[in-house]
């Protein structure tokens, strides 16, 4: 059997890292062939993970919502299919390019991954939320994956809420704390607001601070995305901060972290809640990401996680900073992904 994925890639990597590893599992348990289909900042994620980068997007390629099914990108997909012959084309964050399929190809099996905030947003206008789920509707089955129920009025073929999918490589990875701080950005700085952009830069001035103020401990911020390397390359760097353009593995920043700053990303969030390392999560961005970032915490239960807002005092920022690193511990994890429900979902739609 032959799985072509596609996923959003902008503005950070909550649409790719999931898919990825449900392809790669599905390569290694079953056997199937896959093909994996990214841009902007996924691309980035494909390369790190030796996949080839046979099309470029260029911005007459995509709009806010995604791949455009019209231009070069749009014409390399449909090539990929005529090409590769996909038994399942698994889809995330692209709702016109669900549409295009389903028009070109009325017989082909389409799997679609969902944030619960791609289906139920009340901070979300009412008419783009009909749009959204209009389009991802057309798909044989949608897998929603994050940390919370999602209940759409919408009359889909199939759909199923479940955990979070998280990467597989996480489940080896074993924590354990040395005098190292991670600050992860997430890669979720293109094309997006200059709002978002300047939260992350703020999360990254509190880091320097907390650096300046903890030297036993060096902070690693991982930028993962070149405008914001450019820009914090320029600010008055401690000794003991060491500065990331590229995206690094799960591994390296997990296994040795004694405190992760990051978003309060549903991906992130997961991955966090599973191995218990202590966590400053910060809510930030605009109007729609922040919201569902607050979803997102209302649904999490992990002592282990730390929310502040962004515009949090350097005094108090401070001090949470001290709490955790002196605490200098692990918690039992609690959270179960939902990996297992994805791969037997998407074996069923392969065999139907």
């Amino acid at each position: 059997m032959k799985i072509l994925g596609i996923f959003r890639g902008f503005p950070g990597l909550g649409r790719v890292v999931g898919g990825v590893s449900l392809l790669e599992e599905m390569r290694k348990i079953y056997g199937h062939k896959i093909k994996l289909i990214s841009y902007l900042q996924g691309s980035k994620y494909l390369e790190s993970r030796g996949y080839p980068i046979d099309c470029e997007a260029e911005p007459l390629d995509y709009c806010s919502i995604g791949l455009l099914p019209t231009n070069k990108m749009g014409a390399y997909i449909h090539s990929t299919i005529h090409n590769f012959n996909p038994d399942v084309v698994l889809i995330d964050g692209e709702p016109l390019i669900v549409h295009s399929l389903r028009v070109s190809y009325p017989k082909l099996k389409i799997c679609v991954l969902l944030n619960p905030a791609d289906v139920e947003n009340p901070s979300n206008e009412m008419e783009a939320m009909d749009f959204f789920n209009s389009m991802y509707a057309k798909a044989n089955l949608a897998i929603v994956h994050g940390l919370r129920i999602a209940q759409t009025k919408y009359q889909y073929p199939y759909i199923v809420n479940i955990p979070t999918i998280i990467r597989a490589e996480i489940a080896s990875i074993k924590n354990i704390p040395s005098n190292i701080i991670y600050c992860l950005l997430g890669g979720g700085t293109v094309n997006t607001s200059n709002t978002f952009v300047r939260s992350s830069l703020d999360i990254v001035r509190l880091s320097l601070v907390l650096a300046k103020d903890n030297p036993m401990y060096t902070v690693h911020v991982v930028c993962s995305s070149d405008n914001i390397y450019d820009v914090v390359s320029q600010m008055d760097i401690p000794q003991n901060v060491v500065i990331h353009g590229d995206i690094l593995s799960a591994e390296v920043y997990y296994k040795s972290a004694s405190l992760i700053i990051t978003r309060s990303g549903r991906n992130t969030l997961s991955e966090l809640l599973y191995l218990g390392i202590p966590t400053i999560s910060f809510i930030t961005g605009d109007k729609y990401r922040s919201e569902e970032q607050k979803q997102n915490i209302a649904s999490v239960n992990g002592s282990n996680i730390h929310y502040v807002s962004s515009d949090i005092p350097i005094t108090e920022f401070l001090s949470i900073g001290r709490c955790l690193l002196n605490e200098n511990c692990v918690s039992s994890n609690s959270f179960k992904p939902g990996n297992d429900i994805a791969l037997e979902c998407i074996q069923n739609l392969l065999k139907y």
